[in-house]
Order: C-alpha cells, then sequence, then structure tokens
C-alpha cells in the first residue's frame, strides 16, 4: 500500500484542479473524508471541489458550516478544461454520487476507500478493507505526506473532520472494525487538536424532538424472527406524520441490533412507493456483506446495505428475511 500512496501523493502534486466526492446517502465518514481531503488541497493551493448530488444529514451539518458544495450541474456550468476526481469512502463505482459524465470525464479517478466490495474501480487505488474507515486510510495518507515533505498536514478542522469519520464508522469505537491503530489516530487527532467534544454533542446527543417520537412509532413495529433476526420498518406515512427526513434515520439502525440474542438487525426504510433502503447489522459471524450482495448491495461485514427496487415494503422485507435466514 505505500507505493499506492506513494503515487497518489505524487500525482496530487502535480495535479491543479480536483473534484472531491463521495457515495450516495452521506454519513459521518463520507463527509469526514471528503472534507478532510478538500481542506488538505485548498491548504496545498490547488483549485478543488467538493461535488455531491445529494443532501446532508442534519448532525453532520456542523461540519460544513464555511463549506460550498456544489451539485453536479453547477459543477459542470464551471466548463473546466480539465480535472482530476477523487472518490471516498465509495465502494461501487455506480455509488458516486454525482454525474456520470463528470466520472467519465474526469483525467484520472483516485479511490480511497476501505469497503471490501470495492472493485479498484480507480486509476489509482488506496483500498483496504481492513481499516475501520476510510478517515483512518485519509489520516494514514497525510502520515505518510508528513514523512514525506517535513510538515504536519493536520491541522484543527482536518482532525475534527477526522474524527467524526472514525467515530460514527466504528460506533464510538464499539465495532469490530475497531483496531490499535484507530485508537492511536483518535489519540493523536485529539492532540492535533480535534473538537471531540462538540463532534460526540452534535452527532449523538442533538437529535430534534421529532426524532425521538419517529423512534417511538419505529419501535412499535420490532418484529423478532426465529430469535436472531430483529426487523424494524419505517415507511414514508411514518416519516411524514413526525417531520424527519428520510437522510436522518440511520441512528435507527442500531435498535435492531442491539437486541439480546439477536445476531442481525434488519432496518427497512421506504424511499419511495417503488424503492425500498435496507440497512443489515451483525453482531459476531454473520457476514451481512454477502447479503447485501445477493440483491446488488454491498458493504462490510458487519454493516451492509441495499436497495429494492419496484417492491412493496412487506415484499422487500420478505425477501431479505429469507436470504438472512440462510446465514443463521
Amino acid at each position: 500500500m505505500d507505493k499506492n500512496m506513494d503515487k497518489i501523493i505524487n500525482y496530487i502534486n502535480e495535479g491543479n484542479y480536483f473534484l472531491v466526492t463521495s457515495h450516495v446517502n452521506p454519513d459521518g465518514d463520507n463527509i469526514g473524508s471528503t472534507l478532510s481531503m478538500y481542506y488538505y488541497l485548498k491548504s496545498i493551493n490547488k483549485e478543488v471541489y467538493y461535488v455531491l448530488d445529494d443532501d446532508t444529514p442534519i448532525n453532520l451539518k456542523f461540519l460544513l458550516e464555511d463549506i460550498e458544495i456544489l451539485s453536479s450541474e453547477e459543477f459542470i456550468k464551471l466548463n473546466l478544461e480539465e480535472f482530476n476526481l477523487i472518490a471516498l469512502d465509495c465502494g461501487d463505482l455506480n455509488r458516486i454520487c454525482i454525474d456520470k459524465t463528470l466520472i467519465e470525464n474526469a483525467k484520472k479517478l483516485i479511490c480511497i476507500d476501505h469497503h471490501a466490495s470495492n472493485d479498484n474501480y480507480g486509476d489509482f487505488n488506496y483500498v483496504v478493507p481492513e481499516e475501520s474507515s476510510t478517515c483512518e486510510l485519509v489520516y494514514n495518507l497525510f502520515k505518510k505526506i508528513n514523512e514525506k515533505e517535513n510538515t504536519q498536514v493536520i491541522d484543527k478542522k482536518i482532525a475534527t473532520a477526522l474524527y467524526t469519520g472514525v467515530v460514527t464508522d466504528t460506533g464510538k469505537f464499539t465495532y469490530s472494525n475497531t483496531h490499535p491503530s484507530t485508537f492511536d489516530m483518535a489519540k493523536d487527532l485529539l492532540i492535533l487538536g480535534a473538537e471531540t467534544n462538540k463532534v460526540i454533542c452534535e452527532v449523538y446527543g442533538n437529535n430534534p424532538y421529532n426524532y425521538y417520537k419517529l423512534l417511538g412509532e419505529a419501535l412499535n413495529t420490532l418484529d423478532i424472527i426465529n430469535t436472531k433476526i430483529a426487523v424494524i420498518t419505517l415507511t414514508q406515512d411514518m416519516l411524514s406524520r413526525n417531520h424527519v427526513s428520510f437522510k436522518d434515520t440511520d441512528g435507527i439502525t442500531p435498535y435492531c441490533r442491539d437486541i439480546e440474542n439477536v445476531e442481525v438487525g434488519i432496518l427497512v426504510k421506504e424511499k419511495s412507493s417503488n424503492e425500498i433502503k435496507i440497512s443489515l447489522r451483525s453482531k459476531n459471524y454473520v457476514d451481512v456483506s454477502h447479503i447485501a450482495k445477493m440483491f446488488n448491495g454491498g458493504g462490510h461485514v458487519r454493516a451492509a446495505g441495499l436497495t429494492v427496487f419496484n417492491e412493496t415494503i412487506e415484499n422487500a422485507t420478505k425477501m431479505v428475511v429469507a436470504e438472512t435466514l440462510k446465514y443463521i
């Protein structure tokens, strides 16, 4: 991986114009890794644009208060003759959350990611599925730059962005993807000025009242199957009734898994009448990425997701539960 990092560092140093982006349905690692790369490129006087065709969850907006995120349409209007694309935390080329023409027209595509499903789709790839988060990979890259150039890349803003990504992707350092290197990273970021208390308060301690009304209603749908599978369902009516955006519901997912004897938690979310998003979480032995792949989804061993199109929420649930039972 050292050679891969060196190639990326050298190419970034040679380039001038960069577009940074990530996957659909932004999360902490998505925004933390993309934002930290954006700040770094700015610091070395590169022309950089943060482009994402999706909304930001309310609990992550604090990271982006001074950042302009462009839509693909807005970026295209800039009429840049040449640009390089850096895709962070995106395990699949098709999940990059920008217009496909931008992917096709980029001079080079740099992929930095930790999803096991990643097939190294970039021209330059730094992909390590064993790492806790893409933010940890970006942190490693910045440490490499520090060593090569005898400088300190990580300032307070970058440290805070990276800390947000590693905290959220490890479930506050409780998931099995947390390694000794993860704690070393967190310690270093704290020393470098990461606003750790702000991150915890904003991400986990600032949910609106309506979110808890929705959570109560969602928990009433809880269904336990064969003692090992727990399913919670969120419908469009529930979201509308409680005035909660679809993108602000990821915090409900752990409630499916964190039940005595349950191995796999399934959160079923109705995004529209013909699009059902399903999040999978496991505790000990089920690799939920295999289940997700059966429905053209993907992710990690203990956390994965998929989308079912043109099915009712009931049928989509039955299909995924039936597949999950094969692994129990």
